[in-house]
């Protein structure tokens, strides 16, 4: 070996991109890929102190106190094992100091090199540019900043090593070679993958150079476009995205969104199809039988809230008049199928170097364990969300009972297994997510997560707790005592944890918790709560407040991320997060400049008219500029919401606006009259979904509160007439606006429960798919029993969220409503005509309207329409209606614009 610095490569990878925590909190094994000759030990010693430098600056903290060197002779083959140390290669170094290396820096990826990217682009380009990209995974990029240090990119037309005239992206990673392509689209031909469409078929045919090389502080040319991340990880979703959003997804879905991600930079997700199928087999080998596992399972839509110990067992059979048998039956295909379509998840992923958050065992077990397990200690979780009891108040076992131990080492392993010996080492684990824990001292605390700690380890030396930080939002339980216990229960245990501060934009715990009390944590935003339609944002918030933590806690922000429970809204906030950490967080952002690039992307420069521009700069100060200091989500429209007399709610996810509605309706008609200028067939699909979305927003949320006031003035001034009139124009508004949602799949129910059903087959898509079943008897299971079960799942969760459409006012019906084509006059149209017609009932009859009496009718209607099989009724439709989005929007506009304007100005209809 020749000198020896901190700086070494080996296989043209430094060895700062080695850097990784192993599992301690204030102890890290670091390794350091190296080649060492016997005769060079003083060399070694050199490096060692030189090493001490470089992770001091790496880790930012300066203190690092001592290096422990493995006990060694003076010759290589008296150094430890590196295959019982569980490194590849180099030298162990255990660095005393605070703070946390865990997810330090994303390894470089090897194997098949940059290939992966190119399966991106043939996926999503033109055939003219599946060869004009050279992906190059390069190490030595100078930083465009100190602190823009990972997951570096370079995008040049400099002639590459292989072939010459081809678009040049280097990256220190597969994420960074992502993000770099994504750059190239922005740059070079303005276009953008968006989840509401593309513009890739208006790429010119022949791919431009990227525009002229920037210049650097001292004005001069850069040999390319340099970029870095100030983070070393970007997360995507909420464990509850996969009920909200995801449960349906077929693979060729999956493939789109793996390839969005990889265009921003996301290199970390919480991977949580088929979870079920490990659960089952795993209760399999402890002799439980098939019904006392499928019964503890939920629904499809229902699994994440089982995961973490808030339900248990599904109830659509009730709803359906099935049989609990037939139904475990579907549940079991359900989850083979889910498994099959992971495996296939799990396969991309790795492929382009996204890291899995895998699963732990969560506690949560079958009642039917207990009775197996007489000598263990056992514990009912707390009832969750007013649920029966025989649908929540789950059983664990406790945390600290050696059973916990022997149970997540066996599943972990089975984990292992199942993946053909993958573990990615990070663990998601929520004990009380919206629970409350058997025990509360700091001390039982500590204990428990103690525990949990070393159990981690017992299965995976290397394992990083994961957690999401929502369960601190109960500040009642979780005072500063308490969550410094919990977490310094995982100090006890020399462990690392990664927590996920969910809502950090609207309820941040970083704040309140001095960034976590030092333990790694990531910056995200949900930004939508049950996949609420509705524009909403806290823009400037978003624009400022990732950066505020990184400056103020800079060792241990480690991710920022969308924690969205749902997509297919306010995608210009959600791609501005993934934005962020590209950028210097010394610097402040230009909100103006970075939406005018985005709506150019969007819709095509040419689209980009100033008169558009405006009216999306009108949008983002009032939308998405919420500053009201408790909301935290979308507020609801009226139409959505059980009708009463009086419908102001300004609690969580309520009915008041906080935006200047006439600035808002102005937006609004200023994107109709620029839409007009072209006919709809060159009007992009992201151009089209704006135009439904906005005019839902004026609709649904300005024009409708109108009329119901003026209906509710009819029934308090006695006067049938105006009810009549308001009544007939509020049922009028309500099947427009559902014509409308109808024309789009990204706002239609016919699309989602279409889904649902083809969910019988998630790799291929294909609803006619021959199943097999074991009973041919009367009553036994069937395919078409079978597809309405899956569709009784996607009725459930977006109307009662649960077995009754009854409770409290914070219960879950109504919580996951929707703004839907089919939805609206389906479900929510005969809840509102009843209404109207007990009104003028009252009135006529002279009696008080009685809200008990009309509750109790309307969810007997609406227990009639979960039992229903959509597309059987007139006007059903499944994607969409065929209808022209735009047409749709101009017709409505003509007949609205005008109301809508009074109504803004006035708040009278």
């Amino acid at each position: 070996m020749n000198d020896v610095t901190p700086d070494l490569y080996v296989a043209n990878v430094p060895w700062k991109y080695l850097l990784r925590g192993i599992g301690w909190t204030r102890r890290y094994a670091i390794r350091v890929a190296a080649e060492f000759h016997a005769d060079n030990v003083e060399k070694i010693m050199t490096w060692y102190k030189q090493a001490v430098a470089a992770v001091k600056q790496a880790t930012g903290t300066g203190q690092v106190t001592r290096v422990v060197i493995p006990t060694m002779a003076k010759k290589v083959g008296s150094l430890p094992s590196w295959a019982k140390l569980g490194l590849a290669a180099g030298v162990l170094l255990q660095v005393v100091a605070p703070g946390n290396l865990a997810l330090a820096a994303p390894t470089p990826k090897a194997g098949n090199g940059a290939d992966p990217l190119l399966g991106v682009v043939q996926r999503l380009l033109p055939k003219s540019y599946h060869n004009a990209f050279d992906f190059q995974l390069v190490s030595d990029i100078p930083t465009p900043s100190p602190e823009n240090k990972y997951d570096v990119f370079r995008v040049s037309n400099k002639n590459s090593t292989s072939s010459s005239g081809k678009i040049l992206i280097e990256g220190a990673t597969l994420s960074a070679l992502g993000r770099g392509l994504k750059y190239y689209l922005d740059q070079a031909v303005q276009v953008e993958l968006a989840w509401s469409g593309n513009r890739f078929d208006e790429l010119p045919h022949t791919p431009p150079s990227v525009p002229d090389l920037e210049l650097d502080t001292n004005k001069v040319v850069t040999t390319g476009h340099v970029r870095g991340s100030f983070v070393p990880w970007r997360y995507y979703t909420n464990v509850v995205t996969y009920g909200y959003q995801f449960p349906f997804w077929e693979w060729a879905r999956w493939e789109r969104e793996i390839d969005w991600m990889m265009l921003n930079g996301i290199n970390l997700l919480p991977a949580m199809v088929g979870q079920e199928y490990i659960v089952r087999e795993f209760w399999r080998s402890k002799n439980l039988t098939d019904a006392e596992i499928i019964d503890f399972l939920t629904g499809p839509v229902d699994m994440p809230w089982q995961r973490m110990g808030n339900l248990q067992g599904s109830w659509n059979h009730q709803l359906l008049n099935s049989s609990i048998e037939n139904e475990r039956v579907y549940k079991n295909m359900w989850i083979d199928a889910q498994w099959e379509l992971q495996k296939l998840i799990m396969a991309r992923i790795q492929d382009l170097d996204i890291i899995p958050i895998l699963p732990a065992f969560q506690s949560f077990v079958p009642r039917a364990t207990v009775a197996k397990y007489p000598n263990n200690q056992f514990k009912n979780a707390s009832v969750w969300s007013y649920f029966p009891e025989e649908y929540t108040a789950v059983t664990y076992v406790m945390q600290t009972d050696p059973l916990f131990t022997t149970f997540s080492v066996e599943y972990l392993e089975l984990q292992k297994s199942l993946y053909n010996g993958y573990e990615s080492h990070l663990y998601l684990l929520d004990l009380f997510n919206e629970l409350v824990p058997d025990c509360t001292t700091p001390e039982c605390l500590r204990s428990i997560s103690t525990n949990v700690m070393k159990t981690l380890q017992s299965a995976d030396k290397d394992a990083v707790w994961v957690m999401q930080g929502w369960f601190l939002q109960d500040t009642t339980l979780w005072t500063p005592d308490a969550m410094k216990a919990y977490f310094g229960g995982i100090s006890d245990a020399n462990g690392d944890t990664f927590i996920m501060d969910l809502a950090a934009d609207t309820m941040p715990t970083w704040t309140s918790t001095e960034g976590f009390y030092g333990y790694n944590f990531g910056w995200s935003v949900i930004n939508n709560f049950g996949t609420a339609q509705g524009l909403f944002a806290k823009l400037p918030i978003v624009l400022t407040a990732a950066f505020d933590a990184y400056k103020q806690y800079p060792a241990g922000l480690k991710a920022i991320g969308v924690a969205a429970e749902g997509i297919n809204n306010n995608e210009y906030v959600y791609q501005t997060v993934f934005e962020l950490p590209w950028h210097n967080p010394n610097e402040v952002i230009n909100g103006t400049s970075l939406l005018e690039q985005n709506i150019q992307r969007r819709y095509g420069p040419s689209r980009a008219t100033p008169i558009v521009q405006d009216a999306w700069n009108k949008l983002r100060q009032t939308v998405w500029d919420c500053q009201v200091q408790n909301q935290a989500s979308q507020s609801k429209s009226y139409v959505e919401k059980m009708p009463d007399l009086n419908m102001v709610n300004n609690g969580w996810l309520g009915t008041v606006f906080w935006y200047n509605k006439t600035i808002v309706v102005e937006a609004w008609d200023q994107l109709v009259r620029a839409a007009t200028t072209e006919q709809h067939f060159n009007i992009p699909d992201s151009f089209k979904f704006d135009l439904v979305d906005t005019t839902r927003e004026v609709l649904l949320a300005t024009v409708f509160t109108a009329l119901h006031d003026g209906l509710v003035d009819g029934y308090q001034a006695n006067d049938v007439k105006k009810i009549q009139e308001y009544g007939r124009r509020i049922v009028a508004l309500i099947k427009d606006a559902d014509t409308l949602l109808n024309t789009s799949p990204f706002f239609s129910f016919g699309a989602w429960v279409l889904a649902a059903k083809t969910s019988i087959d998630p790799i291929n898509g294909n609803i006619d798919k021959q199943l097999k079943f074991n009973s041919n008897s009367p009553g036994g299971p069937n395919k078409a029993e079978y597809l309405h079960f899956l569709e009784s799942n996607a009725r459930d969760i977006f109307t009662w969220w649960g077995p009754d459409g009854t409770g409290p006012p914070d219960a879950l019906p109504d919580y996951a409503s929707k703004q839907w084509g089919g939805m609206l006059t389906s479900y929510y149209l005969p809840r509102w005509q009843l209404f109207i017609s007990q009104l003028e009932e009252s009135v006529k009859t002279k009696k008080a309207w009685n809200r008990d009496d009309y509750i109790t009718q309307a969810v007997a209607r609406e227990a009639q329409w979960l039992k229903q099989t959509w597309g059987q009724r007139p006007g059903e439709t499944w994607e969409t209606n065929g209808q022209e989005s735009v047409e749709v929007v101009r017709e409505l506009h003509e007949k609205y614009s005008k109301l809508a304007f009074k109504i803004a100005a006035s708040g009278k209809a």
